[in-house]
């Protein structure tokens, strides 16, 4: 019975993503949307290291994307320019590794299971951090709050209290090394979807909505609004940092059909990589709108 409702999912998600109906809408609630997601001022096919990309993240110091496998303990460079790959540091064995943050000399890397590793560029050594987090979360995003020195960490499974109806994204403060096990934002997918609801949209966005489970978040370098990714139904959603809902995105599932890296460069470029799911790994490149 299981393997017949998953295979109907399936189904029901290529016939979505290939149908003739168009497979992004960006629904603005608050105010419109920096960012024409339609049209990527950039777009790559990346190495076939990271066809499972992962995580992605901005390294200033040398205007580069860093990015990583979830399969292998290496961290790699991306040009933003040209998309062209390259291998810069092995700071740990094989993993599930989900989640990137560049933080000064130090690279943080976000295990599935909840732990983080910090990588010191400088020594090439690395600590491995024990959070509270376990494999029931399913921690899926990583990324620096720069203002606040901490990490933010997205979940995809359950939240620490269990609660079946909402997400959760916690705080990690850097120099306490410690988890705020009260969420920093939560996120109730059947709240969106009533949000959805007074929007005149397909059923196709609407099945989609259902399936919001967070795979990425980075935020915005001026208006501090928080972008989250969904990779399950393909799906960003912007939120300000009173954590009102501004936006919501339907990616386009064929550019981006496993959306879980996302990060803003000095210029306020956004990037967005997404798993090849069989291909190559994809890395998207938005400009701001004038």
């Amino acid at each position: 019975m299981i393997r017949k409702t998953v295979f109907i999912l399936l189904v029901i998600f290529t016939l979505i993503a290939c149908s003739g109906v168009d497979s992004q809408v960006t629904v603005d609630f608050d105010e419109k949307l920096a960012y024409n997601m339609k049209k990527p001022s950039g777009q790559w096919n990346l190495h076939y290291d990271l066809e499972e990309i992962s995580g992605l993240t901005y390294d200033e110091a040398h205007d580069r994307l860093l990015a990583i496998n979830d399969e292998k303990g290496k961290i790699y460079g991306i040009d933003p320019y040209s998309g062209d790959v390259i291998n810069l540091y092995d700071f740990h064995k094989g993993g599930d590794y989900e989640g990137i943050a560049k933080v000064s000399k130090h690279v943080y890397v976000l295990k599935s299971n909840g732990k983080l590793y910090r990588y010191n560029t400088n020594k090439d050594k690395t600590k491995e951090i024990e959070t509270k987090l376990g494999s029931k979360n399913d921690a899926e995003g990583l990324c620096y709050d720069q203002k606040k020195h901490s990490l933010l960490i997205a979940c995809k499974g359950l939240p620490l209290n269990e609660k079946k109806s909402k997400k959760a994204i916690y705080r990690y403060d850097i120099d306490e090394e410690k988890l705020d096990t009260d969420p920093h934002i939560e996120i109730k997918p059947g709240d969106l979807e009533e949000l959805v609801n007074t929007q005149e949209l397909d059923f196709n966005f609407k099945w989609r909505l259902r399936r919001f489970s967070p795979s990425g978040i980075a935020i915005h370098p001026v208006s501090r609004d928080y972008y989250i990714l969904s990779a399950r139904g393909s799906m960003l959603l912007v939120m300000s940092e009173k954590q009102n809902i501004k936006s919501l995105v339907f990616l386009d599932i064929n550019a981006l059909p496993q959306p879980e890296g996302i990060c803003f460069d000095s210029d306020n470029n956004l990037y967005i990589s997404s798993e090849g799911k069989g291909g190559r790994g994809r890395l998207l490149k938005y400009k701001v709108q004038n």
